[in-house]
């Protein structure tokens, strides 16, 4: 198999060796491979072959091109100007015109009417400019292909090659001698380059699978993090990958509901005032629990931070227990401790995003039976005591085992009612919507609960299970990302 030119010079010295090198400015003196020949750098089993350069680079250590999303002519930065690579123009602005940056502001269904996308929801490869520029097999990689180089698979060593700062991304284990080098190329921005070398950004090639026009990116300084929201006109680097890019799967918070799968199950039609669960005066069911079948366990009436069961309660980034609340005046979300109140639900507040089964384990974020660690347990962390969040299991089974009764009197949600002997047993659901970012979608149209365990069936590493519902249905689904704003019910044995 061939090697990139940074891991060839590298497997010639020991990894100490090696270390201390790429943390000083080094020359690769060997006549550079061209780039579309390439067999690529594999840096973990059964991953993708990394290109040891950027689209439109000649040099390991050089930004390349610039694209925005489904772009595949590029530019450069030259004389403080963006050029074309075809020659077509040397002042190019990537701003927000559709005219010339057609995939700003489209949804990632009519990416797909368009032909944008595929039916798999990735760049098509007419519209992908590693498959465009260096042919065969070569293409975009996938989110989850960005998240595993980032997250699960990689040491992350910031260097400086030829001037050029940057990190050296290794593999580990029997890949400990496989490298490639990215550097902080920046961004392009309207007519300007921003932030060359202090980060650097690659696109993925997958948009947002809702009705929100971002896109998925990397990107890595002083941390590295995989966002799906950014602007689709923003130029940035491609590094090409070859390889399966591995099964389909739909992301964010419409996926389940969009793909109306059979775990979605339908509502009862909307119920009467007089039929709304009210607790019996005294001591709160949240205090004692209800339980709504044989053998399963006591639910809380309300959410946690929630003064009554109509109340939203707080707000939580998975395997987070600092609850939050949606602050009207300044339209951000706020920590109910005060200590961070002008918050917004991204990856700087999920320490879990990211982080696959092992490393979550390793981490200590949970058990060795998969579930959150009570110390990373909303409903534990904040009730104390036997509760807990419930397991995916516990919630397959409130859908399936119990009334859903839809209500718009006074608090849209659920009326969730038990059957035969328990059918005088009930809890309320409320609509309480989701927090992404800054932003609160979803407020009265739909619910969402997060569960104790972390999707661990296939390569998603930045899911977790959720229950979710809506006037039309219920269902449970794993591919909600941590960082997402979502209420805690709690349960006990």
């Amino acid at each position: 198999m061939k090697q990139s030119l940074v891991t060839r010079h590298l497997s010639l010295v020991t990894p100490l060796a090696a270390f201390f090198i790429l943390h000083s400015s080094f020359c690769i003196a060997a006549a550079a491979e061209a780039a579309a020949e390439q067999e690529g750098v594999q840096l973990w089993e059964g991953g993708p072959f990394w290109a040891d350069r950027n689209v439109g680079a000649e040099e390991p250590w050089e930004a390349g091109y610039y694209f925005w999303w489904g772009d595949t002519v590029g530019y450069k930065w030259e004389n403080g100007k963006w050029a074309a690579s075809d020659g077509s123009t040397n002042d190019f602005s990537f701003a927000k015109k559709v005219d010339y940056i057609p995939t700003f502001g489209i949804s990632a269904a009519e990416a797909r009417r368009q032909g944008w996308t595929t039916e798999e929801n990735r760049t098509a490869p007419k519209h992908d400019a590693a498959r465009v520029h260096w042919g065969g097999e070569w293409r975009i990689p996938t989110r989850q292909e960005l998240i595993d180089l980032s997250y699960n698979k990689c040491d992350w060593i910031k260097a400086e090659t030829n001037g050029v700062k940057g990190f050296v991304v290794r593999g580990r284990g029997d890949y400990a001698n496989a490298s490639i080098f990215v550097p902080f190329a920046g961004f392009a921005n309207y007519k300007k380059r921003d932030l060359w070398g202090k980060y650097g950004h690659f696109y993925a090639s997958d948009p947002r699978m809702d009705q929100v026009p971002g896109i998925w990116r990397l990107t890595y300084g002083s941390n590295r993090y995989v966002f799906y929201h950014w602007d689709r006109f923003t130029g940035m680097s491609v590094r090409p990958v070859r390889g399966d890019p591995g099964p389909f799967v739909r992301h964010g918070y419409a996926a389940g509901m969009e793909n109306k799968d059979a775990e979605i199950k339908p509502s009862r039609p909307g119920c009467a005032p007089e039929e709304i669960f009210v607790p019996a005066p005294g001591e709160p069911a949240a205090q004692k629990g209800v339980r709504l079948w044989e053998g399963g366990p006591l639910w809380a009436d309300r959410n946690v931070g929630a003064e009554k069961p109509s109340d939203y309660g707080w707000f939580f980034a998975w395997g987070s227990t600092r609850g939050y609340v949606y602050d009207w005046k300044i339209r951000h979300w706020a920590s109910v401790d005060g200590t961070d109140p002008r918050a917004g639900f991204d990856q700087s507040h999920a320490t879990s995003f990211g982080k696959d089964s092992e490393n979550l384990r390793n981490e200590g974020l949970t058990t060795a039976d998969d579930v959150l660690a009570p110390e990373h347990d909303a409903a534990r962390a904040n009730w104390g005591g036997p509760w807990r969040m419930p397991t995916k299991q516990e919630m397959e089974d409130l859908r399936d085992k119990c009334d859903w009764t839809w209500t718009t009197n006074g608090v849209k949600g659920f009326v969730v009612r038990g059957r035969d002997d328990y059918a005088d047993a009930a809890i309320f659901l409320p609509a309480t919507g989701f927090g992404i970012e800054e932003k609160w979608w979803a407020r009265e149209s739909g619910g969402y609960l997060w569960s104790s365990g972390p999707y661990l069936e296939g390569p998603n590493a930045d899911c977790s299970w959720r229950l979710h519902f809506t006037s039309r249905g219920i269902g449970t689904d794993y591919c909600w990302d941590r960082h997402i704003g979502t209420p805690a019910r709690p349960v006990r044995d």
